[in-house]
């Protein structure tokens, strides 16, 4: 017995997964999305992309699918709770005269289209991206809607959404045949059988496999593109993404204070099944190089990870999206020329408009059947950097229609749930999804510390997972909230307590920025010596801590060092004359640990005290396998933004105070707190204190 779909998608990756979402708005459809599991040794081109969102200026009808994914992405991203997309910008910068061409031409197009961009100067590129040594470039022009997605969440995200949507999907370990029956449906070779009367072929670099095995011809072929992940010393926020035209590579912001760099071109094409997953050492040593000397006020960076993925080129470098000729009810996605994430939203969207409706304008400059000759062999020869090397890049191709749809994308908050947790065991069962780009590690602790402080803990559940966290505090108030999920955050917004909320995304205007810095400890070198005694604190020295934090905070310590000792924190201290005059907490959990509480007694500032807590914990973490440390620092703190950058922490990112009191927190003090969402000052903002540091 064969179970019957009216549409079968042959591979989930970004293009697949989003395929599935929008054919799934049609809810009379049955349909399939079925694949191959992928391995180590032969990744997907969705887990192996940089994640680069740029408006390349090719003509009207590209702008407009890059425009349509972008968007899209947003909105999968904020209610499926993936990583946000940022947009951070990008810069394209030339020095030779072909260069400066072509960005003439691309700022022509984006012109016409009213696309955001400006052309910039030496003074503005050194703003733009202070990191990078571009002195010597003669063109440079800045589009700042682009942006970076991390691609396998989106995916995931999408293929949620399908799922809840009702679309069956399955992925195969032993690989799957696909055959043509007697009355025009196609057989996929599982178990069980499945049989469909439309087929989707969107299997990447397999495509053209798996059509000439069904007697059709298309002119694609598979090229390798790789990318180098790289650990910068020290730890960089979010930058532009650069595009260097000369050099022919991207250098983009990754998570965690990483950098993601590539050439994003191969010219020679791939067997499928017999290819290389690591990235070549000459690329590797390529990139190492090129990268230090164009970040050349940041010190060495070593590699962390580098490697290859299977891209699909087409002789004019545009996608094959839409019917194969001469094969009725099978269609083609593939062709993206190592662009695919730029543009898979917006083209599954409107190749599952075509499907349902035969209509198939919006997808013309797409056409599978555009070449006359489809078996005809060619060289990969992908678009970036430059359309031809040493000659003028010509005309803009007319690339009508325009779109006149727009992108349709659906609302909805999903299953989720709320519920409060009453006790330490409940937080010891959760299944948590990721929440945050630095606290992950920590909020299992936060949930528990604000339980022992009599504060209030409730998630938010999809299908079991935990998608949201809310901590808010007995005595101060002040909520903190964890969530990548929009329709979350919003909620925990509106009900938000009268001292405010803590988020990580800027979801309202108004928020209190409030820098996260951060450092990776295989990295960490001392910058100066300890000047003053400072160790590690003992179950006696809690009182005398005890006593100088609740003058400095008010009582609403007490709970919280009620809770001590555990093993999860560690306190340094700093004696004279027999009096503790400064402390500093770590709470740990396995390699990662986040700084709090940071405070030194008013009378005895100046003295290095809080640069030498800071690099004690330091010194300690390193000798005990630590791998990274995280803080956060109220925006305009300038003196515990020094104490960081002394200790060797750099700035990564931002979190934000929402609320009323957001904005009249002084900003010349240290603010930050024990835990999230305690009895005591739960967030960044609560301290009272008047000492310096993170």
């Amino acid at each position: 017995m064969a179970e019957t779909y009216d549409v079968a998608i042959l591979g989930t990756g970004l293009f697949g997964a989003a395929l599935a979402y929008h054919l799934a708005e049609d809810p009379s459809l049955r349909i399939l999305a079925i694949d191959a599991e992928r391995t180590p040794r032969q990744p997907s081109a969705t887990d192996a992309s940089a994640g680069i969102l740029s408006v390349q200026g090719w003509d009207p009808w590209d702008l407009g699918i890059v425009r349509e994914s972008t968007e899209e992405y947003v909105e999968i991203a904020e209610r499926e709770g993936a990583p946000p997309v940022r947009r951070d910008g990008g810069l394209r910068v030339a020095r030779t005269e072909v260069g400066v061409r072509w960005l003439a031409r691309v700022q022509r197009v984006l012109e016409r289209e009213a696309v955001a961009n400006r052309q910039v100067g030496p003074e503005a590129v050194r703003e733009i991206l202070p990191i990078a040594d571009l002195s010597d470039v003669r063109a440079a022009l800045f589009t700042p809607d682009d942006a970076t997605i991390e691609p396998t969440a989106i995916r995931s995200g999408y293929l949620r959404a399908a799922q809840r949507a009702g679309v069956d999907q399955r992925s195969r370990a032993d690989g799957i045949r696909v055959d043509r029956l007697a009355d025009g449906a196609w057989s996929l070779g599982t178990e069980p059988t499945c049989v469909a009367r439309a087929l989707v072929v969107a299997a990447g670099a397999w495509s053209k496999g798996v059509l000439q095995s069904l007697g059709h011809s298309i002119p694609v072929a598979p090229f390798r593109a790789q990318v180098v992940r790289l650990r910068p010393r020290p730890l960089l926020p979010p930058f532009p993404t650069l595009h260097d035209l000369d050099l022919g590579l991207y250098v983009r912001s990754a998570p965690d204070g990483r950098v993601l760099a590539g050439d994003g071109t191969g010219s020679t094409e791939e067997d499928p099944f017999r290819w290389e997953a690591e990235a070549d050492r000459s690329f590797v040593e390529r990139m190492e190089a090129s990268v230090g000397s164009l970040l050349g006020g940041l010190p060495t960076a070593p590699r962390e990870a580098a490697s290859a993925g299977l891209c699909t080129a087409s002789p004019d470098r545009y996608p094959l999206v839409g019917r194969v000729p001469r094969a009725e009810g099978l269609y083609i996605a593939t062709g993206f020329n190592g662009f695919g994430v730029m543009r898979a939203g917006g083209l599954a969207r409107r190749l599952a408009e075509a499907i349902r409706s035969g209509r198939w304008e919006t997808l013309r400059p797409a056409d599978p059947m555009r070449f006359p000759e489809p078996g005809l062999p060619f060289d990969p020869v992908p678009e970036f950097p430059l359309e031809s090397e040493g000659e003028d890049p010509g005309p803009v191709r007319d690339g009508s229609p325009r779109p006149t749809v727009p992108a349709a994308v659906r609302r909805g908050d999903g299953a989720i749930g709320y519920r409060s947790i009453g006790t330490l065991e409940e937080v010891d069962h959760l299944r948590w999804a990721p929440l945050s780009g630095w606290f992950d590690p920590f909020l299992p602790t936060f949930a528990k510390d604000a339980l022992r402080t009599g504060g209030a803990v409730e998630v938010a559940e999809d299908g079991g997972t935990v998608r949201g966290l809310l901590l808010s505090g007995a005595s101060e108030g002040v909520g903190s909230g964890f969530t990548r999920t929009r329709a979350i955050a919003e909620r925990y917004l509106t009900a938000m307590d009268p001292a405010g909320l803590y988020l990580e995304a800027p979801w309202v205007p108004g928020g209190a920025p409030v820098e996260v810095f951060a450092a990776d400890l295989r990295d960490w070198t001392p910058r100066e010596g300890i000047r003053n005694p400072v160790r590690i604190a003992g179950p006696r020295d809690l009182e005398p801590i005890r006593s100088l934090m609740r003058a400095l905070l008010g009582p609403g310590v007490d709970p919280w060092i009620a809770t001590l000792p555990r093993p999860e924190e560690s306190g340094f201290l700093c004696e004279l004359d027999g009096r503790v005059v400064g402390v500093s907490w770590l709470t740990r959990v396995g390699g990662y640990a986040r700084g709090h509480s940071f405070l030194v007694h008013p009378r005895f500032r100046g003295l290095g005290i809080g640069a030498d807590l800071l690099t004690a914990r330091m010194h300690w973490l390193r000798r005990t396998g630590g791998r990274q440390v995280v803080s956060e620092i109220y925006d305009g703190n300038v003196a515990s933004r020094a104490a960081a950058e002394r200790a060797g922490m750099a700035p990564v990112g931002r979190m934000f105070h929402f609320g009323p009191s957001a904005r009249a927190r002084p900003l010349a003090t240290f603010e930050v707190p024990r835990s999230w969402g305690s009895s005591w000052p739960s967030s960044p903002s609560a301290s009272r204190s008047t000492g310096t540091g993170p």
